[in-house]
């Protein structure tokens, strides 16, 4: 959340949204389906997406512009970029690679997590006084 806090000054990237027949300056997701992309890499890529943090809700739900199945009424975010909840699904489901820079994105991301110095003594402290 500190990351939220202290990049507040900076935009944080879309990813995933896509146009519509009344605005064409976003992409078609069918535009970049990859079926040969590895299912390993995209389960990877789609469990980081339905990991993220809820940045939005919405009051209705999104259509998956190509199987049409219900995907989510959320935009969620890692402080960095914020996507529609139904991303995983694309990424998923359908093959749709995103762009190389975020697959980076991603593995920077969760290594610097896994090499987080953790610290319990403020947990022991005040748990006790909870």
């Amino acid at each position: 959340m500190s990351e939220l806090r202290e990049g507040a000054d900076r935009p944080v990237r879309m990813l995933g949204f896509w146009g519509t027949s009344a605005d064409r300056t976003l992409p078609d997701p069918a535009d970049l389906v990859d079926a040969g992309w590895d299912e390993s890499e995209r389960e990877w890529v789609a469990g980081y997406l339905n990991d993220g943090q809820v940045a939005r809700s919405w009051m209705g739900a999104s259509r998956c512009r190509l199987c049409a199945c219900l995907n989510g009424t959320r935009d969620l975010t890692d402080g960095y970029y914020v996507w529609p909840e139904g991303l995983g699904h694309y990424v998923l489901d359908h093959g749709v690679r995103l762009p190389a820079e975020f697959l980076v994105h991603i593995e920077q991301r969760l290594q610097a997590l896994d090499e987080v110095v953790r610290d319990s003594s403020w947990w022991r402290r005040n748990a006790a006084r909870t």
